[in-house]
């Protein structure tokens, strides 16, 4: 079989994977999609190369029953690459952090001590857990918000997350929101639940992951919006 026998079966099967993965119908087309797509503009160049070779090989005569060009190797190899990487993109929980090795709070939690932590360990956000489930979220905004409203310079010792249960609400924040996932779904799907946030005004402050998505399971670990920038490099 040669090169151009195999890149042609090789990009048939992009064909199939990427209608598949992506819904896309027979009349669309796959490089126009994969191009626009912000995971695979990095390759729109080659992507649109090897489209422009496949429509060659399948469209235009041969002569004396040899195909006018003979992609390469390296040209088959990208291929290859592509459709592996569509096929084995990776699932949040292969970049949460788990719930192991989430730093989070009871009710009756110290907020000083946590405050301690979250400056040492540069945490952003902690969650607030009943039973394994979240039930709220401890950030600055929180203590900012607190000490503001009650007319206080310093937090007491004993002061607990359950004193400042107004604060530490999942809900009616006014530039942040807080989002429940499912864990086997793909980073993309995650991708999109931001952008589609930041079209609101919003940010997701994290990512919840649990079994099926819903707030009241309990919780298996977290994604920030750092962890989807590291896993996008």
């Amino acid at each position: 079989m040669s090169n151009a026998d195999i890149f042609i079966e090789r990009y048939k099967c992009l064909e199939e994977v990427v209608r598949s993965t992506y819904h896309l119908s027979d009349d669309d087309s796959i490089s126009y999609y994969l191009r626009n797509d912000d995971k695979y503009k990095r390759y729109k160049e080659e992507i649109k190369y090897c489209q422009e070779v496949r429509n060659l090989l399948s469209h235009k005569k041969k002569v004396d029953e040899h195909f006018a060009v003979e992609p390469n190797h390296q040209m088959i190899d990208f291929v290859n690459r592509l459709i592996e990487r569509i096929q084995n993109r990776a699932k949040c929980s292969d970049i949460q952090v788990g719930i192991k090795d989430v730093f989070w709070q009871p009710f009756d939690g110290s907020v000083k001590n946590a405050m301690k932590i979250m400056r040492e360990k540069l945490f952003t956000h902690i969650p607030i857990l009943e039973n394994g489930v979240v039930k709220g979220v401890f950030d600055e905004n929180s203590v900012f918000n607190y000490l503001s409203d009650e007319e206080i310079v310093a937090v007491e010792d004993d002061l607990t997350f359950r004193d400042i249960v107004g604060y530490i609400s999942l809900d009616n924040r006014e530039m942040e929101e807080f989002l429940f996932f499912k864990s086997s779904l793909y980073i993309e799907e995650l991708e999109n639940k931001f952008e589609e946030a930041f079209n609101r005004g919003k940010r997701i402050g994290v990512t919840f992951l649990t079994q099926s998505g819903s707030r009241t399971e309990k919780l298996l670990g977290i994604v920030t919006p750092w962890d989807i920038i590291a896993a996008s490099e």
